[in-house]
C-alpha cells in the first residue's frame, strides 16, 4: 500500500517500527479471536460501488481541485479534530473498543477499534505516506508495497504513546512533505492496492480523506462510549 522498503526518513523508520509493533500485539490479526464480532479479514477491501465511485470519480475530482499547499492544510485540519477529539477523552475511554456500523470508506474489519487503536492506524499510514510522497517527488518508486491488512493496529493500544506518536507523526509530515518539490504531472507512481498508481501529488492529495474516514470513525467510536 505504501512505501517501506530500506526507509531512510525518519517517518519511515518509524512507520516500520509500528507495523512490527502491531504485528507483535496481534499475531493473529487475520485470524478469528475469541468475544469479538465476527467481520471480514483485513484487506478485504470496500464495496464494489463504493470502490468504482471513490476511483473513478470522487479522487479524481479532488486531484483536479487541489492543490500541495491544500492538500498540507486539509491534512493538518483533520489532524487537528482528530487530536481535539482524542485530547478529550480519558485514558480508559481511548483504549475502550466499540464495534460500530460500517462507514463509507472503512473496510468491515476495522470496525471494531479503539481510539487509540485508530491514532496507531493513522500513525502508521501518515509515516508510509509522507516516505512515499518525498521518495515518489525524488524520481524513486523503488517502493514496497505494503497491504492495508498490514496497517491494521494491534489491540493491545497504549493511550498516551498511541496520542503522542500521533502527535508527532502530524508534525513530521507536515514539515518533509512541504519541503518537498512536488511535480503534479509527474509520472513516477506507486500503486495503492485499492486505487492504482498514484504519483506523489495524488499520494499527498489522498492523505487527508483518508484521515477524515477515521476522524468519522473516532466520532462514532466516542458516541458510544
Amino acid at each position: 500500500m505504501f512505501a517501506a522498503a530500506e526507509p531512510k526518513s525518519e517517518g519511515a523508520k518509524l512507520a516500520m517500527s509500528e507495523l512490527e509493533t502491531a504485528k507483535a500485539a496481534n499475531p493473529k490479526l487475520d485470524g478469528p479471536r475469541l468475544n469479538e464480532p465476527k467481520l471480514d479479514k483485513p484487506g478485504a477491501g470496500l464495496p464494489f460501488i463504493e470502490w468504482a465511485v471513490a476511483k473513478y470519480i470522487v479522487f479524481p475530482r479532488r486531484f483536479k481541485n487541489s492543490s500541495k499547499e491544500k492538500a498540507l492544510a486539509d491534512f493538518a485540519e483533520q489532524s487537528d479534530k482528530i487530536l481535539k477529539l482524542a485530547r478529550g477523552l480519558s485514558s480508559e475511554q481511548l483504549v475502550e473498543r466499540r464495534l460500530i456500523a460500517r462507514l463509507q470508506g472503512l473496510e468491515d474489519s476495522s470496525r471494531y477499534w479503539s481510539v487509540a487503536m485508530t491514532l496507531d492506524h493513522l500513525t502508521i499510514v501518515g509515516n508510509l505516506m509522507s516516505h512515499a510522497v518525498i521518495e515518489l517527488s525524488k524520481g524513486s518508486n523503488a517502493l514496497k508495497v505494503v497491504g492495508t491488512a498490514e496497517v491494521k493496529p494491534g489491540a493491545a493500544a497504549d493511550a498516551a504513546r498511541s496520542l503522542k506518536d500521533f502527535e508527532e507523526m502530524t508534525e513530521r509530515f507536515l514539515l518533509e512533505v512541504g519541503k518537498a518539490n512536488i511535480d503534479v504531472r509527474s509520472k513516477v507512481t506507486h500503486p495503492h492496492p485499492w486505487f492504482g498508481p498514484l504519483n506523489a501529488y495524488q499520494w499527498l492529495v489522498f492523505a487527508a480523506p483518508h484521515e477524515n474516514i477515521h476522524l468519522r470513525q473516532i466520532e462514532a467510536i466516542v458516541a458510544l462510549l
